[in-house]
């Protein structure tokens, strides 16, 4: 089975032209199909401004949180099997190009609003700039269980049934 990709994102400029050369043929190493990266992603950064309705609890907000970001700020990675309610989790058989044009919309929509921004349901408080680099480390965790095939071969996918 073939690993992971090593993705960075400089900006989140640099989302949609990757996502648009999976587009043309890929295939996942992950649970998830594209369809269902796309949609969480598009959702994280719509709730980033409009407000994330779960927090975690206050012991993990005061304790655990500041080493998680701070090393996720520093390392550029996010580790995997992170707990997400039920509700915020993709629904499978979601089409590919429809929720990268979501995703798309999403990213644009973000680019347009100013502060204040929603708080993070982990780190609270984000400037700005930190959302930014919240969202390039996020896309860029997901979109790695995403490998393009060669010369825009045909897509497979092994998302959940």
């Amino acid at each position: 089975m073939p690993s992971r990709r090593n993705l960075s994102f400089p900006t989140l400029n640099d989302v949609m032209p990757d996502v648009d050369g999976l587009l043309q043929g890929h295939e996942t190493v992950g649970n998830w199909t594209l369809g269902q990266i796309c949609n969480h992603l598009a959702n994280t950064v719509q709730l980033s401004v409009e407000g994330i309705p779960f927090r975690f609890p206050w012991i993990m907000r005061t304790t655990v949180a500041p080493m998680v970001k701070e090393r996720m700020f520093r390392t550029g990675k996010m580790r995997e099997g992170v707990y997400l309610p039920a509700k915020a989790l993709p629904k499978p058989g979601l089409d590919d190009r429809a929720e990268a044009e979501t995703l798309r919309a999403a990213l644009n929509y973000y680019a347009g609003v100013t502060e204040p921004l929603a708080d993070h349901p982990l780190f609270g408080r984000l400037t700005r700039d930190e959302w930014n680099r919240f969202h390039c480390i996020h896309c860029a965790h997901h979109l790695s269980f995403v490998l393009p095939t060669p010369n825009g071969g045909e897509v497979v996918s092994k998302g959940v049934p």
